[in-house]
């Protein structure tokens, strides 16, 4: 029976752990974003998740006909891509629509599934070398920096996959800085649309630059010109918020607070 105590009493310190991060990371994230005495800061950050953003799109277009000719990153983390056709309904949508399942998924698999930190560290990190290696063109947008910096984060979680063992239940360990690692790239991943949401409500569907049109704002030109309209650009983003949030508190529920309600209580030691 004294061990059933002690090892509920560690169930317990880890999820309660899993909840401080989680929190402690949420509140870090907003005030980056946020925050505008911090934006220098949160600019490697902003290129990061936008570097995954721009990754889905750019393979939504390519799944839906379309080609991508190139991805650059700015230095304020802003990305652009040059492509052709593609369905246009899907490719607007999957940016901010795959982030918030991408990170939903992650969330709750780094939570959950300890033993699977490490593997989900590499596939980011390779993701994110991949990417780059593939389609951006720093000499386009004159911004080695950028590359640098994303380079710099899939490196990094290549490293910590690769070398990240050690017990979870250690704070100090390297899976448990894996993890933290990871749950900050969950929850930027995963709340990108809310993140972004004033960005979204006061920037313009699209601009035209020496006679090329560039879509500024993938919410506004998918009310604006491909649904005609019929939605506004706040209902959309709405209903994008709404979706994320709840794939993330469904992450939430099923990666601690479930296990917290499965740890068993006094009465149910015999």
């Amino acid at each position: 029976m004294l061990r059933v105590f002690v090892e509920r009493k560690v169930r317990r310190e880890i999820v309660r752990r899993n909840v401080v991060i989680s929190a402690a990371a949420f509140i870090g994230i907003l005030a980056l974003w946020y925050v505008e005495s911090l934006a220098g800061l949160a600019h490697p950050f902003r290129m990061f998740v936008n570097n995954i953003h721009g990754g889905l799109t750019a393979f939504a277009m390519q799944l839906t006909g379309g080609a991508v000719e190139s991805f650059t990153l700015s230095p304020v983390g802003a990305y652009t891509i040059e492509f052709r056709d593609g369905a246009d309904a899907i490719t607007m949508s999957a940016g901010y629509l795959g982030s918030a399942a991408v990170g939903a998924l992650m969330f709750f698999l780094v939570n959950r599934a300890p033993h699977l930190i490490r593997l989900v560290s590499i596939v980011t990190g390779a993701f994110t070398i991949g990417f780059l290696a593939l389609f951006i063109r720093p000499d386009a947008a004159g911004d080695w920096l950028s590359m640098f910096v994303c380079l710099g984060f899939g490196a990094l979680l290549l490293a910590l996959g690769w070398t990240g063992r050690g017990d979870i239940n250690e704070l100090r360990s390297r899976k448990s800085v894996t993890q933290m690692a990871l749950t900050v790239v969950a929850l930027m991943t995963g709340l990108h649309i809310v993140l972004d949401l004033p960005v979204i409500l006061s920037t313009p569907a699209s601009m035209e630059l020496e006679g090329v049109l560039m879509i500024t704002n993938p919410v506004a030109y998918l009310a604006e010109n491909t649904l005609q309209g019929g939605v506004s650009v706040q209902f959309i983003a709405g209903v994008w918020t709404v979706i994320a949030i709840a794939l993330m508190s469904v992450a939430f529920h099923f990666g601690i607070a479930r296990r917290m309600k499965q740890i068993p209580k006094n009465d149910d030691i015999v």
